[in-house]
Order: structure tokens, then sequence, then C-alpha cells
């Protein structure tokens, strides 16, 4: 290698090296308190969601059990005009 290379290899050379610092720094695992917390959060998310969930599928099966209250209803009341219209 030429000397004329020597400055612009070396300033290639640091710069690799910074850049790999840093990404390193910035994807290095966290430490236990750290993993912990993120744990425990993500944890409270999921119960959380699987609340949320049951309550949903509750309010849903009261909705669909009023749904058919009222279509069941609603024949009753179309049968008994029908039948009423039908005899006269």
């Amino acid at each position: 290698m030429s000397k004329d290379y020597l400055p612009g290899t070396i300033l290639t050379f640091s710069l690799g090296v910074g850049i790999g610092a840093a990404v390193a720094l910035l994807l290095a695992p966290k430490s236990g308190k750290d993993l912990r917390d993120i744990a425990d959060g993500v944890s409270d998310g999921v119960k959380q969601f699987h609340k949320t969930s049951k309550d949903l599928e509750r309010s849903a099966t009261d909705f669909v059990g009023s749904a058919k209250d009222r279509v069941q209803h609603a024949l009753e009341a179309g049968g008994k005009a029908y039948r009423r219209a039908k005899q006269a």
C-alpha cells in the first residue's frame, strides 16, 4: 500500500470502528433489571388484553342473546298477526 492512501485508510478504519461500536451499544442486551421491567410490562399488557377480550366476549354474547330474543318476539308477533289476518 502506498503512503498516499494511508490517511484515507486510517480514517475509513476509524469511522468503521466508531459505527460498529455505536451499533453494538444500541443492540447490546439490557441489564437484568431492565429485562424484568420489560417482561413485567409485557405480562401486564397480556393480562389486560385477556381481561378486555373476556369482557368483549361477554358483551357480544349478551348482545347476541338479546338479538335472538327480539327476533323470536318479532316472529311470534308476526305469526299472530298473520293468523288473525288469515281468519278475518
